[in-house]
C-alpha cells in the first residue's frame, strides 16, 4: 500500500513540476483541469507521466528525484502535446510511449550534469516527433476545439488562458484551476505568474500582435512560467522576473512570426539567460534593501 501511495505521489508531483511545483495536491488539480478541457488529453497526460516514472524506476534513477516528480513533467507535456496536435492513432500512441521514455532519459542526463534543463527535454522530443508524425499517412492534425468561456469571468480571460496554455488548455476555467493549484503551493509564484501574463500582454499589444492570439494566451504562457520560476520575496526577484518575461515574450513573438512551433522554448531560453545574469549579479544590490 505504501508503495502505491509513494508511486501516486510521484506521478502527481510530476504534474505539479510542469509549473515548478513539487506538490501532489497541485498536481491533482492540474490533472482535473486538463480533464475538464479534454478527457483524452487527461488520459494522455496520466499515461505519459506514468511511463516517465516507470522508466526512471526501471533504469534505477535517483529515488529522491523520482519522488519529487522530476521525471514525470516532461513526459506529461510530450503526451499532451501529441494529442493536442494530432488525431489519435497507433503511430501517435507509439510516439507518446517512446517520447515519454526518451524525455525521461534526457532529464536524467541533465540532472547528472547539473544542467538546468527545465522543459527542454519535452521541447526537443516534441519537435522531433512533430516532424516525424507530420509525414503523410502517419497522423492527421487535430481539428481546433472551441471552448465556451464563462462571460462572467471575462476580466480573467487572458490571465486564465495564459496559465492554461502552459499545458495546452484553452478554457479560462482550466487556467483558473491552474492558478489556484500554483497558489496552494506558492502564493508568490502564482502572483508573479499572474503579473507576468499582464506584462507580456502589454508587450504583445505594443508589437501589434493579433488580438485573438493575445486573448488566447499564446504570447503569455511562457511569460507565466518565467514569473513562477523567478519568483521570490526579494526585490531583485522582481527584476529577474521582469527581464525574463520581456525576453520570453519577444522570443515568442519572433518565433511565431517566423513560423516556429514555440512550445515552451521561449521560457527555457529566457531562463538560461537570466541564470547567467544572476550569476554575475548575485553580489550586487540591484535595489534598496535587496539583501
Amino acid at each position: 500500500m505504501n508503495n502505491v501511495l509513494t508511486f501516486s505521489k510521484s506521478v502527481f508531483r510530476g504534474f505539479g513540476q510542469i509549473m515548478l511545483q513539487g506538490n501532489y495536491w497541485t498536481g491533482i488539480l492540474f490533472l482535473i483541469a486538463i480533464c475538464y478541457d479534454s478527457v483524452w488529453m487527461g488520459v494522455a497526460a496520466l499515461l505519459s507521466n506514468i511511463i516517465g516514472v516507470l522508466t526512471a524506476k526501471i533504469l534505477k534513477f535517483d529515488k529522491a528525484n523520482i519522488e519529487d516528480g522530476l521525471y514525470g513533467f516532461n513526459a506529461t507535456l510530450v503526451g499532451v502535446a501529441l494529442v493536442f496536435y494530432f488525431q489519435f492513432n497507433i503511430w501517435v500512441a507509439l510516439a507518446i510511449v517512446i517520447g515519454s521514455a526518451v524525455s525521461t532519459v534526457l532529464m536524467e542526463i541533465a540532472l547528472r550534469k547539473k544542467f538546468p534543463a527545465f522543459t527542454f527535454p519535452f521541447i526537443l522530443v516534441t519537435w522531433i516527433l512533430l516532424f516525424i508524425l507530420s509525414i503523410p499517412h502517419l497522423a492527421l492534425p487535430t481539428v481546433s476545439e472551441h471552448f465556451v468561456d464563462i462571460t462572467a469571468l471575462e476580466d480573467f480571460w487572458i490571465e486564465g488562458h495564459a496559465f492554461g496554455q502552459v499545458i495546452f488548455q484553452g478554457s479560462v476555467i482550466a487556467g483558473l484551476i491552474f492558478i489556484i493549484a500554483v497558489f496552494i503551493n506558492s502564493p508568490i509564484g502564482a502572483l508573479y505568474g499572474f503579473v507576468a501574463s499582464i506584462i507580456s500582454m502589454a508587450i504583445s499589444h505594443h508589437f501589434s500582435q493579433p488580438i485573438d492570439q493575445i486573448t488566447a494566451g499564446i504570447f503569455s504562457f511562457n511569460a507565466v512560467l518565467c514569473g513562477i520560476a523567478c519568483s521570490g520575496l526579494k526585490p531583485r526577484d522582481g527584476v529577474y522576473v521582469f527581464i525574463a518575461v520581456v525576453l520570453s515574450t519577444l522570443i515568442d513573438i519572433w518565433m511565431i512570426e517566423h513560423g516556429w512551433t514555440t512550445l515552451t522554448f521561449p521560457f527555457v531560453l529566457s531562463m538560461w539567460i537570466v541564470l547567467v545574469i544572476k550569476k554575475y549579479t548575485s553580489n550586487i544590490n540591484l535595489l534598496p534593501n535587496d539583501k
